[in-house]
């Protein structure tokens, strides 16, 4: 039966509404399980597929992409469909993309996987959002807010370990496929607990334009970031092809192109994000609310944080496993400070913020993180003890916890209550935008530092001869992995029986051993300076998106806002930030 939800009084949940807060959260749990577990599985889909670096920058990027460009309007067609019928819809496709990135055999089929799986995530979790804030009321809604957001703690403290363990004892696609039974729960939950709801207040539209100008524009910019590492910035260095075609132009590379795609594109959609809304449409983002001063800066603040805190763990998992040769589970336990320290300081952040004023907490946290990205920065060598990670992880998480716990609440300061839904699903897009770019952006900078160390150590190297230093170096251009590296320089060398190519030289050339021997030297120097200029980067951002909260206003969050702009605040700043 379908209804409207408005409820003018605290009414009393009754035993559903509870059990309709446990599937909920339990396809929050997926949902924030999977996105924290495929850094730790990252290193293993590396090495069954030989995939270079670029390959694994779209697997963490096309689901970020998918999710931030269709959150908003999913969220309207919910209100306007039945955020039921939606939720079942979004948690079934999201199964659907597990299942395909679990059997994929192929790089190519794991990315489609990744897709579908941030198209589910983006039509579930507004519809989560709308179910959750229709079935309570009152301060038993607060208490469901705070079990949702120690849910979202517990998944992104869970994630690693869980895929780091599956990955380790059997294989990383069993880290996918562990959503499919709690999808299957969740889904024969909500046809027995869920109610139907509808928003009938306001007549639902949706902005096709806009998502297409939207989508393409920041496709083509991540599209650029990404295969600029191997086809070149603004000249080509190498023939970029999909399939039979290949890329015609000879003095402008792929690369610069999507470039200006993205700048067509983009601009498009501001110009007529701002005519829709004078003519009374209702675009996806609205311009005008960046008149508020704190959302205008709170949103710079998101997204130029967002670029530093999520690539940066995408780079340290590839930095443990291929450099530490840790295991999967191993690198989950190193990172679980992360995780504990963010965890257990985000409620405290809510006590402080109610002494000094939310703003400042969101500053401090930030600039605690930007602290602890950077002495990451210093103390990452070859062979750092393990040990001086685990304080400098949990400082980041404890910065961490302050900041998320508190951001949302700041952006939306000033916002009126009737404009708080527009400007939440704003804040949300640009924190998944900015992880995406963040990601493609970290990687950029490390596969440049990875392709320049190498060059030079190949430079100073005694040991290899000419002939395989040109391999290996256009194998590090690849971005290639030391062990991936080594069998193909490696097989020549076998199959002339021990002897140097014709024109190679004189002398026997060295053994595949000590050819990997030197290899594994030069990737893991390579790869740690990376990881270094990597997190040095990261940590700028985070702090410039310190000083940019620095412009928000001051003023302490109002008691007086409405229960719906505080109950979206609350949902904001818990759940997708982990």
């Amino acid at each position: 039966m379908n209804y409207t939800a408005s409820f003018t009084e605290e009414s009393k949940p009754t035993f559903k509404n509870w059990l309709t807060l446990v599937v909920l959260s339990s396809s929050l749990m997926i949902i924030i399980i999977d996105a924290s577990i495929v850094n730790v599985t990252i290193q293993a889909i590396r090495t069954d597929f030989n995939a270079s670096l670029r390959d694994l920058d779209w697997i963490s990027a096309a689901y970020s992409l998918v999710y931030a460009a269709l959150i908003i309007t999913w969220g309207r067609i919910s209100d306007a469909v039945g955020r039921k019928t939606i939720f079942i819809a979004g948690v079934t496709t999201f199964v659907l993309g597990s299942i395909i990135t679990g059997a994929a055999p192929t790089i190519g089929v794991i990315i489609i996987g990744r897709i579908i799986q941030g198209l589910g995530a983006a039509m579930a979790s507004p519809s989560t959002l709308s179910i959750l804030s229709s079935t309570f009321t009152g301060k038993s809604r607060s208490v469901a807010f705070g079990v949702w957001g120690a849910t979202a703690g517990a998944g992104g403290a869970l994630g690693p370990l869980v895929g780091g363990f599956l990955t380790t004892n059997f294989s990383w696609r069993w880290a996918f496929y562990i959503n499919i039974p709690i999808g299957i729960l969740a889904v024969a939950g909500a046809l027995l607990f869920i109610q139907e709801s509808k928003d009938t207040t306001r007549k639902q539209t949706i902005d096709p334009l806009g998502i297409i100008f939207a989508s393409f524009g920041l496709a083509a910019l991540v599209f650029g970031l990404i295969e600029g590492q191997t086809y070149g910035w603004l000249t080509p260095k190498g023939s970029f092809a999909i399939g039979t075609w290949n890329w015609p132009l000879q003095n402008i590379a792929f690369a610069a192109t999507m470039f200006i795609i993205a700048i067509v594109f983009l601009t498009a959609f501001v110009v007529y994000e701002i005519w829709l809304k004078s003519r009374g449409g209702e675009p996806i983002f609205d311009f005008s609310l960046l008149k508020f001063r704190g959302f205008r800066f709170g949103l710079i603040t998101v997204g130029v944080v967002a670029l530093g805190e999520f690539g940066i763990l995408f780079v340290l998992s590839l930095y443990f496993q291929g450099v530490r040769d840790l295991t999967a589970l191993q690198t989950g336990l190193i990172l679980l400070p992360f995780a504990v320290g963010s965890f257990f300081t985000a409620p405290i952040a809510g006590i402080l913020a109610s002494r000094f004023g939310a703003k400042w907490i969101v500053t401090s946290g930030m600039t605690i993180e930007a602290l602890s990205i950077f002495s990451i920065s210093r103390i990452t060598q070859t062979y750092t003890p393990l040990w001086q990670f685990i304080p400098v992880f949990l400082f980041y998480g404890i910065g961490l916890g302050l900041a998320i716990a508190q951001l949302t609440s700041v952006v939306l300061s000033d916002i009126p209550p009737q404009f708080s839904g527009a400007a939440s699903g704003a804040n949300n897009t640009v924190r998944q935008v900015g992880s995406a770019i963040g990601v493609a952006i970290l990687s950029a900078i490390l596969a440049a530092q990875i392709t320049t160390v190498s060059q030079n150590d190949l430079a100073k190297n005694t040991i290899l001869p000419s002939y395989i230093k040109t391999s290996v170096q256009q194998a590090f251009n690849s971005g290639l992995s030391a062990g991936d590296i080594t069998s193909s320089v490696s097989s020549p060398v076998s199959n002339t029986g021990g002897a140097a190519p014709s024109g190679a030289g004189t002398g026997a050339p060295p053994s595949g051993k000590v050819i990997g021997q030197q290899i594994t030297a030069i990737f893991n120097d390579a790869t740690t300076q990376g990881t270094r200029y990597a997190a040095l980067f990261a940590a700028l951002f985070v702090l410039l998106g310190a000083l940019a909260s620095l412009s928000i206003p001051g003023a302490k969050a109002k008691a007086t806002r409405s229960a719906k702009a505080m109950d979206l605040q609350t949902k904001e700043a818990l759940a997708p930030e982990i």
